[in-house]
């Protein structure tokens, strides 16, 4: 057989013209384009004009001086792309293996390199999920659903898993693609495929929370529904949740005085829509060495945008005022004291549900202390609605602009209808909160509060003087594994399922983040195995093994 030739023992050279020709240069023995990153398999002239004109013609735009310019700034650009790449990985070695830095020094950094080590290290994470799953006596489900930049319906589903030693595991299980519809059924088909993917056991499952969307927990043929007959039909029982941070922006929605916000809004957009009144702004923030520099855009899809626009708002106010009246616009901030009175108001109440959406946020709360941040909420909004009725104001805001007393009835009723709203709302945390104050208050819980088969046990308990003092001393996940499996199992086995339980479906909103950070126009063509490759590595715990441990510990996860 002839042997294959070689386009650099071929007497083939890269030619310097090609740079600003083609965008394309020569980096280690190979033409690479600019534009792409990508390498042409032989070193003709024909070749990378093909590529050039098949796939970046529009660059045809650039011409002479301009052109020679662009050509530079890509070279600059894909250099130090690849030094910085080099440069961290160096750094990384010399920190954890020193001894190993010329080793690593030598890894190729290529394009194909990169992502068989990304699919081997998401691989391995997997297997570790599957040997961990298989002792798992309790485990939850958080799943969500979203549509990415090409259109695809993405279903994610984590799980959070607990074995006999008390060892909680939470992983990314599944990123589901959905071809057709997003109905129940078709989230209950992707989920079964998760399981089946993982060996889980349907009897083994204690709870499944959802974002809430009517596909998710329709009552006859919702995925909460289905998956909680199937769960049944298994001889287990199935615990059903609402995100809890979805329902808390779903009550902060109720407050009221909706035209104010509106009216602020309207005012920010006047000053930020037109590019020239808006570095005029600025400047004047600058010249007068206001606290802050510009006022924030309202972003009705972020969380905690409503609260800290209105606070910069109310606190650049008269800045504001002066600077629209100085520019003879024709929106002017209302001088009418009840008006400012109502922008006080909300500055306060919305910061109070910031500061309780902030404490919601977190990758692995436990249930009942994301619960517990619900009730403290309500408890101070019954305090704050007892001041209201006593002439007393708020806090900062409407204290600083001494809110006429006449005004704060009607604010003790907005404050008294959130309260109501939240009452209504957080019904299936409810439904269980026997047994979460069993798992967090367990020697202050009525032994008559608990069902039968757990009385006498529980009496057991609370008279356990060692038990007691390291409660006391220790955080709710590290005191139950101090718990006796012989002397004490309904009680580890309550624990066991509250520290299972998801509370809200954030890991996934943060996922579904980071996978919109990765799957870019520009990368629309990413396949879901690497996408899910991406995202199992970006938003795990489970560290994946160097190759040496898949040699010699295969059987530890």
């Amino acid at each position: 057989m002839e042997r294959q030739r070689q386009w650099h023992t071929d007497k083939r050279h890269f030619k310097q013209k090609w740079e600003d020709d083609y965008f394309f240069a020569e980096i280690s023995s190979k033409a690479v384009c600019l534009i792409c990153q990508q390498s042409v398999a032989v070193l003709k002239e024909y070749n990378i004009r093909r590529h050039y004109e098949t796939k970046h013609a529009v660059f045809s735009r650039y011409k002479g001086e301009a052109r020679k310019k662009k050509s530079s700034e890509l070279l600059s650009k894909l250099r130090s792309q690849q030094a910085t790449l080099t440069r961290c990985l160096s750094t990384a070695a010399s920190i954890m293996c020193p001894s190993q830095e010329r080793v690593f020094s030598q890894i190729s950094l290529s394009r194909n390199t990169v992502t068989r080590r990304v699919e081997d290290l998401s691989r391995d994470i997997r297997d570790q999920l599957t040997v961990k799953s298989r002792d798992f006596v309790a485990f939850s489900l958080a799943c969500d659903e979203s549509t990415d930049i090409s259109d695809s319906a993405r279903l994610l589903v984590f799980v959070r898993g607990i074995n006999a030693d008390m060892e909680i595991t939470q992983e990314l299980a599944g990123l589901e693609t959905l071809r057709g519809t997003t109905k129940g059924e078709d989230l209950f088909a992707a989920v079964s495929r998760v399981l089946d993917k993982y060996n889980l056991s349907w009897d083994k499952m204690v709870g499944i929370t959802t974002d809430g969307a009517p596909a998710m927990i329709g009552k006859k043929a919702g995925l909460t529904a289905l998956i909680s007959q199937k769960v049944s039909e298994c001889g287990g029982k199935v615990a059903q949740y609402h995100c809890i941070l979805h329902q808390e922006q779903l009550c902060a929605k109720t407050i009221g005085l909706a035209d104010v916000v509106r009216d602020v809004v309207k005012i920010i957009n006047c000053i930020r829509s037109k590019a020239l009144l808006h570095r005029q702004f600025r400047a004047f923030l600058d010249e007068v060495d206001a606290q802050y520099k510009d006022i924030l855009y309202h972003q009705e899809v972020r969380w905690l945008s409503r609260g800290t626009v209105l606070k910069r708002f109310f606190e650049l106010r008269q800045l504001i005022a002066e600077f629209l009246s100085s520019a003879s616009r024709d929106t002017q901030i209302p001088t009418d004291k009840r008006w400012i009175f109502d922008v006080a108001f909300m500055v306060d109440i919305t910061d109070l549900l910031n500061n309780l959406n902030v404490k919601l946020q977190g990758k692995e709360q436990i249930i009942t202390e994301l619960f517990d941040h619900i009730k403290a909420f309500q408890m101070k909004l019954q305090l704050l609605c007892r001041h209201l009725s006593a002439d007393k104001s708020l806090t900062c805001c409407t204290q600083d602009v001494n809110v006429e007393v006449d005004r704060l009835p009607e604010y003790g009723e907005l404050l008294s209808n959130l309260n109501k709203e939240f009452d209504l709302r957080f019904v299936d945390f409810k439904k269980t909160a026997g047994d979460m104050e069993l798992f967090s208050q367990p020697f202050s819980v009525s032994p008559d509060s608990v069902p039968e088969h757990l009385q006498m046990e529980l009496i057991e308990f609370q008279c356990d003087t060692e038990l007691r003092c390291k409660f006391v001393s220790l955080p709710l996940r590290d005191f139950y594994p101090h718990v006796s499996k012989q002397r004490y199992p309904q009680m580890r086995k309550n624990a066991q399922v509250m520290l299972s339980l998801f509370g809200s479906t954030y890991i996934c909103e943060q996922t579904f983040s980071l996978m919109n950070l990765n799957k870019i126009k520009l990368r629309g063509t990413l396949t879901d195995s690497h996408l899910q490759d991406i995202l199992t590595l970006s938003s795990v715990p489970i560290t994946s093994r160097s190759p040496s441990q898949h040699i010699s510990e295969p059987n530890k996860a």
